[in-house]
């Protein structure tokens, strides 16, 4: 790792070890730097292709001591063609659409987002996240970011915050109504935003960590074609 992020042009620094937010009796650590130049744009692509992360302004990679269960994940949309069950994940959501709102955060998302949190996440340190917390992670300087808001009729059902990369998609967070639990939601807005990296000729679909033994993490793995970052190398996973 160290070798590969010698030739960025800015500092990176090690986080303290901290409590694991995905598996128990498990420590965690983070190498990180923080982006606050527009003219990051490039670094931001080539680092997420190492693995990294973006939280806030901040991009971020696992390097705890004694464990790499941490794996990054992508999906190559190329590749990709819909199982039975995500054809019908597909059906059951035929009636929820879709709206852009480029990187306009509002308090209905909020509101939906604490929601989510609290029912989904609740020990997590993103519940003391204010209004202002939510919308900086729409700010990060030079990233196109988007918000795309799912409904049914005039309910918002689920939002996903995403960076377009040239070649990729990046998910930053989704979330979803406590609501349309039955629904598969976090599988639904990914497989829509396959159609989306489709139709604007990109490749991959980031998703973020898929962290084997984490039950939350364990549906990322189930896309046919999945790819793992594993020794710097992007692999081929087999479900």
């Amino acid at each position: 790792m160290n070798k590969l992020i010698n030739k960025f042009n800015h500092n990176f620094y090690l986080s303290n070890t901290e409590t694991c937010s995905y598996l128990d009796n498990k420590q965690e650590r983070k190498i990180f730097t923080i982006m606050d130049n527009p003219g990051q744009t490039y670094e931001y692509e080539s680092l997420i292709k190492l693995g990294f992360r973006r939280s806030h302004n901040i991009l971020y990679n696992q390097v705890c001591d004694s464990c790499n269960l941490c794996k990054s994940i992508r999906i190559s949309c190329l590749n990709f063609k819909p199982s039975k069950s995500e054809k019908r994940v597909l059906k059951k959501n035929c009636n929820i659409f879709q709206k852009n709102l480029k990187a306009d955060p509002s308090f209905k998302q909020f509101k939906l987002f604490k929601k989510y949190l609290k029912f989904k996440h609740d020990k997590s340190e993103m519940n003391e996240m204010n209004y202002n917390d939510y919308k900086k992670m729409m700010e990060a300087q030079g990233i196109e970011t988007q918000i795309y808001e799912y409904y049914y009729q005039d309910e918002l059902a689920a939002c996903v915050i995403s960076d377009f990369l040239d070649d990729a998609i990046s998910m930053v967070y989704s979330f979803y109504s406590e609501n349309f639990l039955k629904n598969s939601m976090g599988k639904f807005m990914i497989l829509d935003h396959f159609e989306l990296a489709n139709k604007l000729n990109k490749k991959y679909v980031y998703l973020g960590y898929w962290v084997e033994g984490c039950d939350k993490m364990d549906y990322k793995s189930k896309f046919n074609s999945s790819e793992i970052l594993i020794n710097n190398k992007w692999e081929h996973h087999s479900i």
